[in-house]
């Protein structure tokens, strides 16, 4: 129980810090880059303080199950870490799947601005149009682009809504592409709507291929992690077991063990990881 409270007291103790902004000081890198996660998973109103404080409840979670389970101290900590990184691989598995969906979606949304276009209608009207004819998972973006082109007038301005609501580096792409077929127009615009079709239907085709080979790398990957971790907790048990693994020789080994986990882990992901798509800024 005195190991719960001070868990407890240091993760207070780490959301205060990692909210608390001094005046004139700029946000911890920390506090940005928990942000920038939120809203690339689809939930801009997620605050870093709202996501600390979901890792701090993940971690004594864990650390109270994994407690009542084994009766190992040792154990409830190790499990205290890894239930903390719980709703962060949460987080970066939503914004890898709304990636793939956006991925999927932009060339079709594509094609339809070019039959729009061919047909005599102007840019932004097409862009309009998407909001309610487009491609499901981009309809949210392209209303936001719909709404601030008829309150403000300005194309550049409902581009610039559309990137921010979608958060995609796709969509930060085409949202360029888009603004420069606006200003060229003419016979260019055609032409330009078509390259950054081209574009996407090739970087989305060759994604799917290396993801495809590389996907029994990353479920090796995951069994190999996690296969030791469910041996020792069926292990730690049994009160023998779990009073070795409280002795410093015991959390020694556990420690070993995690360490040589992660490393493991990160490096076979690093191994059939692809390029990042960064934001355009």
């Amino acid at each position: 129980m005195n190991l719960v409270a001070l868990f407890a007291a240091l993760g207070l103790l780490l959301l205060y810090n990692g909210i608390t902004v001094p005046p004139g000081h700029h946000r911890s890198r920390f506090v940005t880059r928990l942000e920038e996660r939120s809203i690339d998973a689809g939930f801009p109103g997620l605050s870093a303080p709202k996501l600390l404080t979901g890792l701090v409840v993940a971690a004594l979670s864990a650390f109270v199950l994994a407690t009542g389970l084994t009766s190992s101290t040792a154990i409830g900590i190790a499990g205290a870490v890894l239930g903390s990184t719980i709703p962060l691989s949460f987080l970066r598995a939503r914004s890898q799947r709304r990636r793939r969906l956006f991925r999927d979606a932009w060339p079709d949304a594509l094609a339809s601005l070019i039959a729009s276009v061919r047909a005599g209608v102007s840019l932004p009207e097409s862009c309009s149009a998407l909001a309610e004819r487009g491609p499901t998972e981009l309809r949210n973006g392209f209303q936001a682009l719909l709404s601030t082109y008829r309150s403000t007038g300005s194309f550049p301005n409902g581009i610039h809504s559309l990137t921010r609501t979608l958060a995609d580096p796709i969509a930060d792409r085409v949202g360029a592409s888009l603004l420069l077929a606006h200003e060229v127009g003419g016979s260019d615009l055609v032409r330009v709507l078509r390259t950054t079709s081209d574009f996407v239907l090739e970087d989305a085709r060759i994604r799917k291929e290396i993801e495809a080979r590389w996907s029994w790398t990353v479920t090796a990957a995951r069994v190999a992690a996690a296969a030791p971790w469910v041996v020792l907790i069926m292990m730690a048990t049994r009160p023998e077991a779990a009073r070795a693994y409280d002795s410093p020789s015991g959390m020694l080994v556990i420690a070993g063990g995690g360490m040589a986990t992660f490393v493991g882990y990160r490096m076979m992901l690093r191994a059939a990881r692809l390029p990042e798509e960064r934001r355009l800024s």
